[in-house]
This record gives C-alpha cells, structure tokens and sequence, in this order.
C-alpha cells in the first residue's frame, strides 16, 4: 500500500510538472481586469416533511404513525474571490444538524452553530484552466453523483448511499460531509473531452502514521462538454449531454471502485429527458489487524439510478429515483465483525442473515417546479425506504416505511 502510495504522490508530481505543455497556449495574466476580486452568496433550503414510523420490533407494526417536522435543511453563506486570473478561492459555512429538528424526546433545535464546510484554493496551472490544482478542504468523490453541486441536483438530494461511511468524524472514514483535507489536480485532455481528477487526502486519522487516502477519476463527454468544478445533476434543457465515467478510491485496507453514466438530451423547445447510473463496490478489506477498515466497512454494492424529464414552459420536472446499499460481506469480515463488536446476539449467525439486516433501498417519485431556474425552485417529493431488521421468528426480513418531503429552495452567488 505504500509503494502504492507514493505512485500516487508521484503522479500528481509529475502532473505539476507537465501540465504548462499540454496548455497549448502561453501562460501569461489577464491585464485587462481588476483584482482582487469578491463573490458572495447564500444557499437556503427549507422543508416540510413527514416520515412513517420504521419499528424494528415487529409488536409494532400495527401502530405506526407519521412524525411531522418543519426545518431549515440547508443554510450557508459563501464567499469566493481571486487574487489573479489563475488564483482564486471558495468557503462556505454549513448548519451542523436542520435547524427546526424535533427529536424523540421533543428536543427541538434552534440555535446551531454554523461549521467550516469547504475552504479550498485553486491554482490554474494554464491560463485556460485546463489544468488546475485544488487544495484545503473539499469533496473527495469518485462518482458523478458524489461530485454534484447540491444546488442543480435533479432529486431532493444526494443519493442517500453516496457516501456512507465519507459523512461525519465519527464514521470509518473520518470526513465532513464528503469533504477532507488534501490535495486535488483537475485536467482536461483530447480536446477537452476527457477529463481526470487525482487527489490525496488524510482520509482516516488513526494515528499520524497512517497511510492518506487517494483517488483518481475519469470522465469523458460525448456531445457538449462540461468543464465546471461540480458536476450538475440536470442542465433544464441548456446541454446536450452524454458522459461515461469511473473512479478509485483506496486508503490502507479500504478501496472502492465506481463507475457512471449521465445523459440529457433536450429537443429543440428546451423540453429534455435525463438519465443519471452509477455503481459502486466498496469493501473495508479482509484484514484482521487492529484498527483496519475490515469490521468497519463490509463489502457491498451501491446502486444509483435516477430519470427526469423537464417541461420548459410549464417549468416542470417529473423525477424518479431508485437506489440501493447491498452488502456482500465475505465471511472473514464477518467472523472479524463477531469477533469485534459483538454482532452475533443481535443478528441471525450467517452471512446471509447479516446482508438482509444491514442492506437498505429506496424508491422515490417527484416533481420539481422551477421558478426561477437553479436560484430559486421548488420540490414534492414520495419516497419508499426499505430497511432490515429481525422478525417476530428471530430471522432477518425486510420491511418499508414512507416519506413526504417539500422542500422549498433559494440560491444566490454573485
């Protein structure tokens, strides 16, 4: 893993290095504007939303109910700028938890104190910005999905599985809400149309000698190109768009292996049909070693499948979205997860019992109004949610609850 470990530090040297003569084009500042230059903006996303209870005891069953809550889902302020045509930077803050949230216990919360989402500097090593290097806090993903501006998602939001254990401090891999701390080079080739990322990042801080986390994507595009930093879950009939995509990511024991494909094709009123795939293996590894990936991050499969279709001068879109976390735990990582954590009293003592137990599904159906196209919309939203859980016969099964979302948008950033 090492050796692995400075093949990757190496390319992106050697990136660094290499990226001027593929320019095509003398690198040189642009006089003719002023710097430095400020952008400010704001994201704020409020809903209403309503989820049927999901008993893990059978006995409950018969009395299931439908929580209600009203919230602040989203509320950032950004701030960007450039200190010169090639150099620049992006932050923005983030609530840590919905403001508005009611718990069990009727706990609401209402002051939230505000955390650091993204703080990253950008270096354009080509005056074109064909190449260019990102560093500080930011996303680390591998599929299209995991990549996406939240603000031009087709969904409601991210799907839920994209990043299952990247969320939180406290999860196997140590991120804030898909983000980390490293290093990222962005690069365009072959006429722009293929596009590579490779990054490395602290990934899991066990200790400080810990190996860093490293990821490399590919994406080509097909018809009209996309050179943004987030990719975009629709285009509202602007772009005609075919793109296919993969992606690795690996630290120590962990790796996953992702890959994609994205299509928007509009006719000529703007009305357009979009397609968004994606598949993604994950496994913490089989080792047995203190502290490695394996009990923490079992082997599974991760589905991704979203349709729309947009109607531009009723500024409507109809969406469906089904997504899928299938576990496939070998049965080293599962004698590991007996072994460690306990497991074995409270799921059936067979991998296919612990599969069943911890997969989950959803399906959703929904319908977008844009009012004013990505600044200010509007979403209603069904969703399906199927879980795992042990039944009144001590055996794992699957049951399913619903959820009512209507989420109301705003963005600015100018």
């Amino acid at each position: 893993m090492q050796k692995n470990l400075w093949n990757v530090l190496f390319s992106l040297l050697c990136v660094l290095l290499t990226a001027p003569l593929f320019a095509f084009e003398k690198i040189a500042e642009d006089t003719t504007k002023k710097f430095p230059t400020v952008q400010v903006g704001g994201f704020l996303q409020f809903q209403g939303k309503m989820v049927q209870d999901r008993p893990t005891n059978p006995s409950q069953d018969n009395n299931r109910k439908w929580g209600k809550q009203l919230q602040l889902w989203r509320a950032r302020i950004m701030l960007g700028g450039a200190l010169s045509e090639r150099t620049s930077f992006f932050m923005q803050t983030e609530i840590l938890q919905p403001i508005g949230f009611v718990d069990n216990r009727g706990n609401k919360s209402i002051q939230i104190s505000p955390i650091l989402l993204d703080a990253q500097m950008e270096y354009a090593l080509s005056k074109n910005k064909n190449f260019m290097l990102y560093a500080g806090m930011q996303y680390v993903g591998i599929s299209r999905q995991g990549l996406q501006s939240p603000v031009t998602l087709m969904g409601q939001d991210f799907g839920f599985f994209q990043f299952p254990y990247n969320l939180f401090a406290n999860q196997p891999l140590q991120n804030n809400f898909g983000r980390d701390l490293g290093l990222n080079v962005r690069g365009y080739l072959l006429k722009d149309r293929l596009e590579f990322r490779t990054g490395v990042f602290r990934g899991r801080g066990r200790d400080v000698y810990a190996p860093l986390r490293s990821t490399f994507r590919l994406n080509y595009n097909f018809l009209d190109l996309e050179k943004e930093h987030y990719y975009s879950g629709t285009f509202l009939g602007k772009k005609k768009v075919f793109a296919l995509g993969a992606g690795f990511d690996t630290q120590e024991h962990y790796s996953a292996l992702a890959i994609d494909a994205f299509l928007e094709l509009p006719d000529s009123q703007e009305n357009a049909f979009t397609l968004q795939l994606s598949y993604t293996n994950m496994t913490g590894g089989n080792s047995n070693k203190t502290n490695s990936f394996s009990a923490l991050i079992p082997a599974q499969n991760i589905l991704f499948g979203e349709i729309g279709y947009y109607f531009s001068k009723a500024k409507l879109q109809l969406v469906a979205k089904y997504e899928a976390q299938n576990m496939n735990i070998s049965a080293n990582q599962y004698l590991i997860n007996v072994d460690r954590i306990g497991i074995l009293p409270t799921v059936p003592a067979n991998l296919s019992g612990f599969n069943t137990l911890f997969s989950n599904a959803r399906f959703a159906a929904g319908v977008n109004y844009y009012l004013d196209g990505f600044n200010s919309h509007i979403k209603l939203q069904y969703e399906q949610v199927s879980y795992g859980r042990i039944g009144a016969n001590g055996q794992a099964e699957t049951k399913s609850g619903g959820e009512v979302n209507l989420q109301f948008t705003y963005f600015i950033f100018k």
